[in-house]
């Protein structure tokens, strides 16, 4: 046990004292301490964090002894020896005679707060783990409780909250929680993602989960990284792996969009300057569209490039009137025998999406209904038509969640979006980008009572919408958060005090680190706490943590790498 500090006064529901001299106060910045003090006949316990230390000294700062520094830059006898630290804790949970109890005792003066690993607030039997103290101090019982990695600095684990989003689940949420992971590159995002990923849908069986990976980070991850996939196969989960052109579409809107996506048709069939192509387009494809705006792509009624074209040129007749008709569809015959080739390739790479591989309404109904496992191969986001056929699937989720709930029933799954600035913009480039974006948000908004949670990945989160931003529950926030709008953003969530704790544990070095504040933290009663943590480097460490005082039942990969 070390005593941080000597409590003098309770101000504003936070202790101020001054730190003992075996402490060095700027590594208590951000720590989490323990004070114990009686209250008449009950035995108070309080968990408090650290929030400010600044060291003083009184005689410097009074102006007359001003002489003396300026010219021998010391006070004899007094400098140095004179120095002390202040320091200010936040009480975050308490509880009186062993029980959980709102906030309220003041301590007296002269009362410690000291290291977790204070022997006076254990049995005689629980001396060797200050971790199932620590633990009492949760908002839950421990059987809802999994470690993803410890406090920087400390040996005692960051448990986080682990329940069902269903909302008909009576020990769950009662809705879905969103959550963000937030870091420059290279600073652990995506590791930190794998591992809340993997204790979530290792403590509940039946919640389903959708994780696009462009970089192979998921999928094929190098023999540094963390292999989920097999993490999750060898504790009994499902995991199937899909590519992004093994995914099959159905709506005619959907065919319309990446004609125009993987190539210019209308310069290929119809080059001709006119404002009607898109009216003569919806004519011709609504006669292969059904009652549920599907492309209807059956032998005998549907979509060929034979059929597509003959439909076109009739519609040019249609659509204008006597000669210019005529002229106009014999100027596009013309252009269409030239560009025959072309056209065909365009046509037939197209209509292959819509007839071949996975039907990706079955994919979202499997993980929403099912409690499916999918990782999507997507290639890279560089690709338009990845990330059209990308934000399909998300507002698919959103849409499909929706009809769930209005027949009564519910989701349980998690959407993982990473680079989440391609697809919730603070600034869209353009009218589609602008509609996926609001429909999205709309999404993160109405969702979570549905059952659906969003948890979101990027290195900024100002590149962020706003209104995606202040909807999330649980925020990491990791290296990189250094431009005054991230900083923003950052201070909205863990306030000044939390920022002060960040900057200091960003100066520390070492692995990478994040501040984690939010609803998923199991540290205090409080889901404002700001609780610097390091996550565990690898399945092994996880597992033989969350085993041996959790009872969590995880296997370890055995032949992985990172094992």
């Amino acid at each position: 046990m070390v005593e941080y500090i000597s409590i003098g006064s309770t101000r504003n529901r936070q202790f101020y004292g001054i730190v003992r001299s075996s402490s060095l106060g700027n590594e208590l910045l951000g720590r989490l301490g323990f004070l114990r003090f009686n209250a008449g006949n009950s035995n108070i316990s309080v968990l408090c964090q650290i929030i400010s230390v600044d060291r003083r000294n009184t005689v410097h700062e009074d102006g007359s002894f001003g002489p003396v520094i300026a010219a021998r830059g010391s006070i004899p006898y007094l400098s140095s020896i004179g120095d002390y630290e202040e320091a200010i804790a936040k009480p975050i949970a308490q509880q009186v005679n062993g029980s959980a109890e709102p906030l309220r005792a003041n301590p007296p003066s002269g009362s410690q707060i000291v290291s977790l690993n204070d022997n006076s607030l254990m049995s005689e039997e629980e001396q060797k783990k200050p971790q199932i103290i620590f633990n009492s101090f949760a908002p839950v019982s421990e059987g809802y409780l999994r470690y993803p990695g410890s406090l920087v600095g400390e040996a005692i684990n960051v448990p986080i909250i682990c329940k069902s989003f269903n909302p008909a689940d009576d020990n769950g949420w009662g809705e879905a929680r969103h959550a963000i992971f937030l870091a420059r590159q290279g600073g652990g995002k995506t590791h930190a993602a794998k591992i809340m990923l993997a204790l979530y849908l290792l403590s509940i069986p039946k919640m389903g989960a959708f994780i696009p990976d462009s970089k192979g980070d998921f999928i094929q991850p190098s023999v540094r990284d963390l292999d989920l996939k097999k993490f999750l196969e060898n504790n009994r989960r499902n995991v199937k792996v899909v590519d992004i052109n093994d995914l099959r579409l159905e709506d005619t809107k959907q065919f319309i969009e990446l004609l125009s996506i993987q190539g210019d048709l209308k310069k290929l069939i119809f080059p001709i300057k006119s404002d009607k192509w898109d009216l003569i387009l919806e004519f011709t494809l609504g006669e292969f569209t059904d009652d549920k705006e599907k492309l209807i792509v059956n032998e005998n009624e549907g979509i060929t490039l034979e059929r597509f074209l003959e439909a076109f040129n009739e519609n040019i007749t249609h659509v204008y009137a006597g000669k210019t008709g005529t002229t106009n569809r014999e100027t596009a015959e013309r252009a269409q025998e030239i560009n025959r080739t072309k056209i065909a390739r365009l046509f037939e790479k197209t209509l292959r999406r819509f007839t071949e591989g996975e039907n990706l309404n079955d994919l979202v109904d499997r993980v929403l209904s099912e409690g499916n496992v999918y990782f999507l191969n997507i290639g890279s986001y560089e690709s338009s038509t990845n990330v059209y056929i990308l934000g399909n699937i998300y507002k698919r989720f959103r849409s499909r969640a929706l009809n769930l709930y209005k027949r009564k029933k519910y989701a349980n799954a998690i959407v993982y979006v990473d680079e989440a600035n391609r697809f919730i913009p603070q600034t869209p480039k353009d009218e589609k980008q602008k509609e996926l974006q609001e429909k999205l948000i709309d999404g993160i908004k109405t969702t979570r009572q549905y059952g659906l949670a969003w948890w979101l990945a990027d290195q900024r989160p100002s590149a962020i919408s706003k209104d995606a931003f202040t909807q999330m529950g649980t925020f990491f926030f990791g290296k990189g958060m250094t431009a005054v709008a991230d900083q923003t953003n950052m201070e909205s969530v863990l306030g000044k005090d939390g920022c002060n704790v960040y900057s200091y544990v960003a100066t520390m070095g070492g692995s990478p680190f994040f501040v984690a504040s939010g609803q998923f933290i199991g540290v205090g009663s409080s889901e404002s706490v700001a609780v610097p943590m390091q996550f565990f480097k690898d399945w092994q460490t996880l597992a033989t943590q969350n085993n041996e005082t959790l009872d969590a039942h995880i296997q370890a990969e055995t032949t992985n790498n990172n094992s």
